[in-house]
């Protein structure tokens, strides 16, 4: 049997763990599957055939409150690092502005603007 492209992406990327009902979404793994192939320097595929590989290799989703996830599944290693750093906010516009400075002038505080 010959390694697929799909199974080294899982078997570097992903850990199953069966006592959690906590997975990835498809978006999520697909991301994470782009982050793979850009650091192994592999042409990925299409979303639609990724999906049919994950069939493929025995991955199944489930239905979880309107979206499917692939149950157990965690992000691991490199590629994981990469997603995260890449594609996940790391604050939102309101929060990005500095929080107000008090600077004490004698007995009263006064805050400014940093």
């Amino acid at each position: 049997m010959t390694d697929t492209q799909i199974a080294r992406f899982l078997r570097d990327s992903v850990v199953f763990e069966d006592d959690t009902e906590k997975g990835l979404d498809f978006d999520t793994l697909y991301g994470l599957y782009i982050s793979w192939c850009v650091l192994e320097r592999k042409v990925p595929i299409p979303d639609s055939a990724f999906k049919t590989a994950l069939q493929l290799e025995g991955i199944k989703s489930a239905k979880e409150i309107g979206h499917r996830i692939y149950p157990g599944m965690s992000m691991v290693g490199p590629a994981a690092r990469d997603y995260v750093v890449n594609n996940v906010p790391m604050w939102t516009e309101t929060a990005s502005a500095p929080a107000p400075v008090l600077m004490e002038i004698g007995e009263e505080a006064i805050a400014f603007s940093a």
